[in-house]
């Protein structure tokens, strides 16, 4: 036979259920701006029935919240995260390769371009006065001036490099540690589940930090039929439950890998800045640095080779005007010290008016000639580096732009599922509020039957 007080126990489900739907309400609407909070919504489930008198029918007992659901579209979230690490990866490549275009800063006066313009302007003012002190002067000034900038360049590009390098190790060390907090949180969501306990929060905070890591590299996430959290890097697990591996940066070997310092294996990074900045270093500014490399070596050669043939003030030949070695770009230090020893003329008889030397030299920049196996002239060449670059940034910036519209698309997606509504968290407060002042009544109700039964009836 059911309790007299089965009236009461239904509407204190019914009182309790509503309740939490309202703080679940409030909890919305506390963090309708924070970052990365998803929604949530109470599930309500109709408790077991009780048999009536005779067991021929059933009567419900009530509510009861079964669940706190958090509304997240996975789905989504795995396209964002995808596209995210491509964004990371255009974005740190389109700004640096700015900064590669500020080293040359062409078209400008203090460019490569320009000093060199002025060198060969240097060489025809001597060409037509083979004699002059005043233009063998002006040729060692603009020849120091086009070594010095090569070599600032040069510099800059290294320095460059040097900064991808610590980019890297810093970003290498974020990824550990977000690993690492990511496997604590998978330990605290472990717990907070198998205590009953919703972990709605402690997954959006997890999502927050995957959103994070997407940025600097690529990686796979799933949960496992035992409801383990893991997360794959290029075929290596970076996490698994509360469990995380690390990464190191090596720079004992050269230019430096990415290893698993678990693994003792490389690392395979498919996207991300990361990748960004391990393609631009090895890739692109190692091009830069090897055909900048190329132009001077064979500018200081070809240029020598002429300048080699001819008789300075003094009758000597057989002096080279620059020297090259190390990577750094110098004009002879005897010619710094004494510019007579440029050589302008093509006999010895002919010191001082024979200008043949000087106007071959001045006539260099016209010659075609075989730079890594293109034939052109040296200011085309050097025409071609740039050229490279700009094309390489514009590419960059482009495919930055096109990425950054993509994640922005895939975001509003996934605010449109996840983000807190305030109009629909007041229509819900107004309907829980109905319904635990519903679930007051039959409280109040029962407890009036109750009263006629015990304190009125038999009297």
């Amino acid at each position: 036979m059911q309790s007299s007080f089965l009236g009461i126990e239904i509407a204190k489900t019914a009182l309790f259920a509503n309740q939490r739907a309202q703080q679940t309400v409030a909890h919305n609407v506390s963090n309708a701006n924070t970052p990365g909070y998803s929604r949530q919504r109470v599930i309500l489930e109709a408790t077991h029935t009780a048999y009536g008198m005779g067991a021929n029918w059933q009567i419900g007992t009530g509510v009861k919240v079964s669940d706190v659901d958090r509304i997240r579209d996975e789905f989504t979230d795995r396209q964002y995260r995808n596209e995210n690490s491509s964004l990371g990866q255009w974005n740190i490549q389109s700004d640096i390769l700015k900064q590669v275009e500020t080293v040359f800063n062409e078209p400008s006066d203090i460019g490569i371009a320009s000093v060199l313009n002025e060198f060969w302007k240097g060489l025809e003012t001597l060409s037509k006065d083979a004699a002059s002190q005043e233009a063998r002067e002006t040729v060692k000034e603009k020849g120091i001036t086009l070594a010095n900038t090569i070599n600032h360049a040069v510099t800059q590009l290294n320095d460059i490099v040097s900064d991808i390098n610590y980019r890297i190790s810093i970003q290498v060390n974020e990824v550990n540690s977000i690993a690492s907090q990511i496997a604590q949180l998978n330990l605290q969501i472990r717990q907070a589940e198998t205590g009953g306990a919703s972990a709605a929060d402690l997954k959006d905070s997890r999502d927050l930090l995957l959103d994070k890591l997407s940025n600097l590299v690529q990686f796979e996430s799933y949960e496992d039929e035992n409801g383990i959290f893991s997360i794959n890097v290029g075929g290596a697990i970076l996490v698994k439950g509360p469990d995380s591996a690390n990464m190191e940066f090596d720079t004992s070997v050269a230019d430096g890998t990415i290893k698993w310092k678990e693994y003792s294996s490389d690392v395979r990074i498919l996207k991300g800045e990361l990748k960004g900045l391990i393609e631009l270093r090895d890739d692109k500014l190692e091009n830069y640095l090897d055909q900048l490399d190329k132009f001077t070596q064979t500018f200081a050669d070809e240029f020598n080779a002429i300048h080699e043939t001819g008789y300075n003030l003094d009758g000597e030949t057989g002096i080279k005007f620059f020297e090259y070695a190390n990577g750094v770009l110098s004009v002879n230090p005897d010619i710094v010290s004494n510019p007579s020893k440029i050589a302008a003329a093509e006999e010895e008889d002919g010191i001082p008016s024979d200008n043949r030397i000087a106007l071959e030299l001045a006539n260099f920049r016209y010659k075609t000639i075989d730079i890594d196996g293109r034939n052109c002239t040296i200011d085309d060449y050097y025409g071609t580096i740039i050229a490279k670059i700009g094309v390489d940034s514009q590419e960059a910036t482009r495919a930055a732009d096109s990425q950054a519209f993509m994640v922005s698309q895939l975001n509003e997606r996934r605010q449109m599922t996840s983000s807190v509504s305030l109009d629909e968290e007041m229509t819900k407060m107004i309907q829980y509020l109905h319904g635990y002042n519903a679930a007051s009544r039959i409280v109040t109700t029962v407890d009036e039957m109750l009263d006629t039964i015990i304190n009125r009836m038999g009297v």
